[in-house]
């Protein structure tokens, strides 16, 4: 009955997290666009932030129910975290989206790895299991960073860094031939006269 309790608190916070991802869209925020590409360096940057930003989150949470004294205040506590986790939510389902569109294919594993780690986040079992779920997490970040990205464009965008040819323009090059450069200073002339 405490994991359907968990199931069930982790899809209440996943939900919670797709609509502000869902208003953030509607608002014209990038941060909350599922395209793109993340090679894996700024993959792996973003990853360690993610970490620490659910270290803290979990930090927050030791801290608060220290001074719990009452069941409202208890309930309190835990609405505050969930809503930490589910602005987590978007920027997790974001980052490892972004890298398995990368690696060429569809961002929907990483939405649902994104799932799996809000479980494993809410999820208070015995100590040494709950490092052993953490470690899990890390192993697979770890995975992704390691997986090598397509090197040309795929159907996601052109891979990130990538260095794109500019055209160079008509008028920045020189005249070749002396009847071209002849109309160039007659055009010029009529332009001044203007």
């Amino acid at each position: 009955m405490d994991l359907l309790y968990v199931v069930l608190r982790t899809l209440l916070i996943c939900t919670v997290g797709l609509l502000i991802a869902f208003q953030g869209r509607r608002m014209g925020l990038s941060i909350f666009n599922l395209t793109g590409r993340l090679n894996r360096l700024q993959f792996i940057i973003c990853f360690i932030v993610l970490m620490i930003l659910f270290h803290i989150v979990h930090y927050i949470d030791d801290l608060f129910l220290d001074f719990v004294v009452s069941l409202p205040a208890y309930w309190f506590t835990r609405v505050i975290i969930w809503i930490l986790l589910a602005t987590l939510f978007p920027l997790s389902c974001i980052l490892f989206g972004r890298r398995i569109h990368d690696i060429g294919f569809n961002a929907w594993a990483g939405i649902l790895w994104s799932v799996i780690i809000i479980f494993i986040n809410t999820y208070s079992a015995v100590s040494p299991f709950n490092y052993l779920l953490e470690l899990f997490v890390w192993l697979i970040g770890f995975l992704f960073w390691v997986l090598p990205g397509q090197p040309e464009p795929n159907q996601y965008g052109n891979p990130p860094f990538m260095s794109v040819n500019r055209p160079t323009y008509e008028s920045m090059q020189q005249p070749k031939s002396e009847t071209e450069r002849e109309i160039r200073k007659t055009v010029r002339k009529r332009r001044k006269k203007r």
